[in-house]
């Protein structure tokens, strides 16, 4: 009989559904930053007097959902490279570092917001079976 080579399957699973997850987060995201940038720059508010412009309330939000969108794409097309690697790997050593790797992608898509909280669970979860998980 010949050997069949064992992989991290529930690892490649978990994070491959939190890295889809995380993609499609942060289209949403850039979805929602062009609704912004459609919107006038300022609002007109009644007044005593008459209408007066007034600045929006934040004038720089399109920007700022613009950048988390570019970077949760980044880092959400990185957690999905390596996750799609994970499923091909059969060595404990690459495997251990490819969970590493998408544990640090994980922390950081937390930070922007990815993956709709369940995507970074699930990549977090996936990653540290990778991490932890022996042939």
């Amino acid at each position: 009989m010949g050997q069949q080579s064992v992989t991290p399957r529930t690892a490649y699973i978990l994070s491959l559904i939190g890295s889809i997850l995380m993609v499609i987060s942060s289209i949403v995201v850039l979805i929602f930053a062009g609704m912004l940038m459609a919107m006038p720059p300022h609002f007109y508010v009644f007044h005593r007097f008459g209408y007066y412009p007034m600045m929006s309330i934040i004038p720089l939000a399109p920007i700022f959902f613009v950048v988390i969108g570019i970077v949760g794409l980044v880092v959400s097309v990185l957690a999905l490279y390596f996750s799609l690697r994970l499923g091909r790997l059969s060595d404990v050593n690459a495997v251990h570092s490819t969970g590493i790797v998408l544990l640090i992608l994980a922390i950081i898509g937390l930070f922007m917001a990815n993956g709709f909280f369940i995507g970074f669970i699930l990549l977090l979860i996936g990653s540290i079976l990778a991490i932890t998980w022996k042939p």
